[in-house]
């Protein structure tokens, strides 16, 4: 039967889209394997049904560990968490107030929210793209595809991350507040590329992360339910990308309109001019625990209420 052009594509179109009882997959032609759809946008879910309560939940340990990281002390492992909580609840009469461990909470709900749901999203799709392109198992995939999209989605969302950190470390940004204002302030006073360095930083960053964390999650799910799973694969995911995120924090605490180093010449300053290379160790982990304990929350959140909250509306629509 011939048909014309317009009526191939139609029949091909159709014979993609008709539903057959199963979830909704383009196949590639090569070894059957291709990316499901619907899984792509059930783990997008989750990541955006579960960033909102995670956040919110987590935020505080967040604050004491942003404090951590981008304060130096002479004794970094001893009595940081103390010297931390004790910097930020003071306020500028000296009381602790115990609203102050929330500034900063609505921009990190809206870095969450830009970059959760992509971050799920993009990693399944990454991995199913690994999967059906090489020969590498589901486990290998998760890995390597979720390094790319955590890159991709690390600098889509380091500009929310940046306001974040200098709004609730309470940084004198000169008036500049919101995402669009301070890349103006960093193009306008002639330090896009610094901006530039926070963003590439910080997508390498996530990279790390996604990688191990995704990785992870696929290995510990066969093990554990979804919240501990969930929980397990952040704390080794914060683990090794810590170093880093130390770097790009300390960036983000610069004002935009002034300069900072690329990420390696910012990381050779960290480790060097300690007494001892344990001293340049606890200095560049100082926060760890902090930093542990509020993704452990955060991800147990979002893979608890996440997963059944997106569950239940899989099974409705």
């Amino acid at each position: 039967l011939k048909l014309c052009p317009k009526l191939r594509i139609a029949v091909g179109l159709h014979s993609v889209l008709r539903p057959t009882g199963h979830p909704q997959a383009m196949t590639t032609p090569a070894d059957g394997r291709g990316v499901d759809i619907n899984e792509c946008l059930y783990k997008g879910a989750i990541g955006a049904i579960g960033a909102i309560p995670g956040t919110f939940c987590a935020h505080p340990f967040d604050v004491v560990k942003m404090r951590m990281q981008t304060t130096s002390t002479a004794t970094p492992w001893s009595g940081g968490i103390r010297t931390a909580v004790g910097a930020i609840g003071r306020g500028a009469d000296g009381a602790f107030k115990p609203v102050h461990f929330l500034n900063g909470l609505s921009p990190a709900i809206q870095q969450k929210m830009v970059t959760r749901a992509p971050m799920f999203l993009l990693s399944e799709l990454s991995t199913q793209l690994v999967e059906a392109t090489t020969t590498l198992s589901r486990t290998e995939a998760c890995f390597v595809g979720s390094f790319g999209s955590g890159f991709v989605t690390g600098n889509v969302a380091s500009l929310a991350e940046y306001c974040k950190v200098m709004r609730s470390q309470r940084v004198d940004t000169g008036g500049v507040i919101g995402v669009a204002a301070t890349a103006r302030a960093a193009i306008s006073s002639g330090h896009g590329l610094s901006l530039a360095r926070r963003m590439r930083s910080a997508g390498l960053r996530n990279g790390i992360f996604d990688s191990t964390f995704f990785g992870m999650q696929n290995v510990l799910s066969q093990h554990l339910g979804s919240g501990w799973s969930y929980a397990g694969s952040a704390a080794a995911a914060v683990t090794l990308d810590y170093s880093v995120d130390v770097v790009v924090k300390r960036m983000m605490v610069v004002p935009p309109q002034q300069a900072v180093d690329p990420l390696w010449k910012s990381m050779r300053r960290l480790l060097t001019g300690h007494k001892t290379i344990f001293h340049a160790i606890a200095t560049v982990h100082a926060g760890l625990s902090a930093k542990a304990v509020e993704f452990s929350v955060s991800y147990f959140v979002t893979g608890t209420a996440g997963v059944h909250i997106a569950t239940m509306l899989r099974a409705c629509f």
